[in-house]
């Protein structure tokens, strides 16, 4: 499918004079509403999982929380009331047929807004007057000038928010922000100011040389020139790694809005300024494609990142850019042979780690506002920032002066309450500290936290719509949600001889654990890293390790089998046979342990436990082994599970699953709630949520819980003493 073919352009150098600096022949004007239409069309986002309309989606909500809807309108309305503006030269006549828009980080916190220059009373003949808006410009002039050429022409517009819209006019802003998506996916390209780095001289010569060879060569786009070198490539161009990791450290990639610009770019130019001296004449600039960006990510994908964030952000952009590749050979390829069909091309966008990598990032908010208004600004930037990547059809009104302030946790709020209207199962187990209101109640909701992406790393169904909808209330103290739960059991308080089995579990698992150590047996960090002597946590962590081995042996050797093949530890060698023999309560475990397959198996084992624990303490929300540690659970006799559960509440603590996230495809999410209760009937009906917790279940466990009804309409508040 892919041919040989050239680069030119893909990389090279850009000098602009000091003369051509001046912007005083640009304005920004607005479209008529045809030439807008034809330029700005809604399209939905490629990978979205969002298949709900606006309509739908506010009705949902508005049964669920109706102060919260009315935050939000359809986005279908934001397209239609979109003011338009491009900037492009003042003598121009008529619009722009296409567009450029510019994504790029401000060197400033505060700016002004643009101003308008009348020229004198009789300074121009024949009682002519002149305006002349002068508009702040977001870089430096230079690079301004920069972007401005890459343009096809100079017909073609330029688009960028803080002049293309109107920062004043609210209404205009809150419209324009919630079509964001459409004016970056419309745009011919975007073009990404890197304006706070620069590079220096070794680097700019090591690219003039390598721009020709580059552009030159003949592999084809899937065949990356110089990957596979032994040694790397880049790890022998010392100028070329600098350069690269120069561009990774501009605060451009940290940026929430800068993220969300080249997630929607169709194609990007990036624009680099080199060092520079006063005695200079121009000004040059290293200007490369999205392409040769993922060329230099190719090469640097073979060696490690010493710089701290780096190698994640690797990978992320590898993986954005790649695909962006994959597009453009598809088109390539359909220009010569139309009417090919292709499999879907899905975006890698789920909606709560959205969320948790968006509130992660930097946003700056209206620099025009003052510094406590401008934070609550920059929290509803983030809000329409999900709204637009994952692709639900809502946009946020202007606000009001009767709307609770837009804090962080509020904001987390709103788009998971959105989450929940729109059935999304992730949304109900996001393991983070609990969200504090605005009134200064705490909620029931859990923040997102980048360990949600962990146990959620890939698109889930909707949840089905019940029969009695999930609900919220307040009851002049705090907030609840009313909803259907399934209650597990806890097998060893019934059985009359628990405490006899469940102490000679502990007494075969602290031995077994006594042993792996005495014979420094390796496995995944979680169990390696507190392997040194007088670790600090070393007996709180050796105490978790031996009670989940004992909830093992407590939940038998086909749970553990069938537990150990979901993580794929059995796929590595960890058989069914091997985890019976380590089972047995009569191996002589140290002769065992002395033989290379028992030490294999012994490894295996420590890393299924080492996996448990790390997946199972719900350490985004606090928790550590020092507070948390695995009970077993089951419904009635069909199969058992393991949970991890807070320590001070194992007396009076209950764990329950929500009805509407009780399916089997549900089973990586963190649906286990540990629930307290509050009232002190015989038979509760209000809990407080304590921690959430993934459920280790074997298939008939799953596969029983799947089928369970539970009591109707518990209420379910956030944390409290019980």
């Amino acid at each position: 499918m892919s041919a040989p073919l050239l680069r030119p352009g893909q990389c090279e150098l850009l000098d602009v004079g000091k003369d051509d600096l001046d912007t005083s022949h640009l304005n920004a004007h607005i479209l008529r509403e045809e030439s807008r239409q034809l330029l700005v069309k809604y399209r939905h986002p490629w990978a979205t999982t969002a298949t709900i309309d606006a309509e739908t989606l506010l009705g949902n909500l508005s049964q669920l929380a109706p102060a919260v809807a009315e935050r939000f309108a359809p986005k279908s309305k934001s397209l239609n009331g979109l003011v338009f503006r491009l900037v492009n030269d003042t003598d121009r006549s008529g619009d722009e047929a296409t567009y450029i828009a510019m994504s790029y980080c401000w060197r400033k916190v505060h700016q002004r807004p643009p101003v308008k220059n009348v020229s004198a009373p009789g300074a121009l003949p024949f009682g002519w007057v002149k305006t002349v808006e002068q508009f702040p410009l977001p870089t430096t002039p230079a690079m301004f000038q920069a972007v401005l050429r890459q343009r096809e022409s100079e017909y073609e517009g330029l688009w960028f928010d803080q002049v293309c819209i109107n920062q004043d006019d609210e209404a205009e802003k809150a419209v324009s922000i919630g079509a964001m998506d459409s004016i970056y996916k419309n745009a011919r390209t975007v073009v990404i100011a890197l304006d706070d780095i620069e590079a220096d001289p070794d680097e700019v010569a090591f690219l003039r040389h390598y721009i020709e060879s580059y552009s030159h060569s003949m592999e084809p786009l899937a065949r990356q020139p110089n990957y596979g070198h032994r040694p790397p490539f880049m790890q022998t161009q010392p100028a070329f790694k600098s350069f690269f990791e120069r561009v990774l450290s501009s605060l451009w990639f940290e940026r929430a809005w800068c993220g969300h610009e080249m997630r929607l770019g169709k194609t990007h130019i990036f624009l680099v300024p080199c060092r520079s001296s006063d005695q200079d004449e121009s000004y040059t600039f290293i200007k490369f494609t999205g392409v040769f960006f993922l060329h230099m990510l190719t090469l640097s994908s073979e060696i490690m990142s010493t710089v701290p964030g780096h190698q994640a952000r690797k990978t992320t952009l590898q993986q954005l850019f790649g695909r962006r590749a994959l597009i453009y050979e598809r088109e390539a390829f359909l220009l010569k042979n139309p009417g090919t069909k292709f499999a879907p091309l899905p975006e890698p966008v789920i909606y709560v780690p959205l969320i948790a990598e968006v509130f992660q990032m930097k946003a700056g908010g209206n620099p025009r506002l003052p510094d406590h208004l401008r934070i609550l600004d920059a929290n509803r930037d983030k809000v329409s920032i999900v709204l637009n990547t994952i692709g639900y059809p809502l946009a946020l009104k202007p606000p009001t002066a009767m709307q609770s302030p837009s804090t962080e946790d509020e904001c987390l709020r709103q788009l998971l309450l959105i989450g929940l209207a729109a059935n999304d199962p992730v949304a109900l187990c996001t393991t983070g500290p609990p969200l504090l209101l605005h009134n200064g109640s705490i909620s029931w909701l859990r923040r997102p936290t980048p360990l949600d992406v962990v146990s959620a790393g890939q698109l889930l169904p909707h949840f089905p719509r019940m029969k009695t909808f999930i609900s919220l209330g307040f009851d002049g103290r705090a907030e609840y949600v009313q909803l259907d739960l399934i209650f597990l059991e806890f097998p060893q308080r019934h059985r009359a001889d628990s405490d006899v089995i469940w102490q000679n579990h502990l007494h075969r698992a602290n031995a077994f654990i006594d042993n792996c150590m005495q014979h420094h047996i390796e496995s995944y960090t979680m169990w390696s890293s507190w392997q040194a002597p007088s670790h600090p946590r070393a007996p709180s962590m050796k105490n978790v390790f031996v009670q989940t081995l004992a909830c093992c042996f407590e939940c038998g050797p086909t749970w553990t089998t069938q537990v150990c093949h979901r993580f794929q530890v059995g796929s590595y060698g960890l058989t069914s046979e091997a985890i019976d023999i380590l089972f047995n309560p009569y191996l002589v475990l140290h002769n065992h342990i002395a033989t290379p397959d028992g030490r294999q198996d012994i490894t295996y084992l420590l890393n299924f436990l080492s996996i448990l624990v790390a997946y199972g303490i719900p350490w985004s929300s606090g928790a550590t082994e020092m507070t948390c540690g695995p009970i077993p659970v089951s419904i009635g006799v069909a199969g058992v599970a393991i949970i991890f559960a807070p320590f001070k509440y194992s007396r009076i603590l209950r764990v329950a699953v929500p009805h509407a996230i009780q399916d089997t495809a549900y089973d990586s999410l963190s649906r286990g709630w540990i629930l307290t209760p509050i009232n002190t009937g015989s038979i509760p009906s209000d809990w407080a949520l304590q921690e959430k917790s993934v459920i280790f279940g074997d298939s008939a466990f799953n596969q029983a819980l799947s089928m369970q009804l539970g009591p109707n309409q518990q209420r379910v508040y956030g944390p409290v003493a019980p």
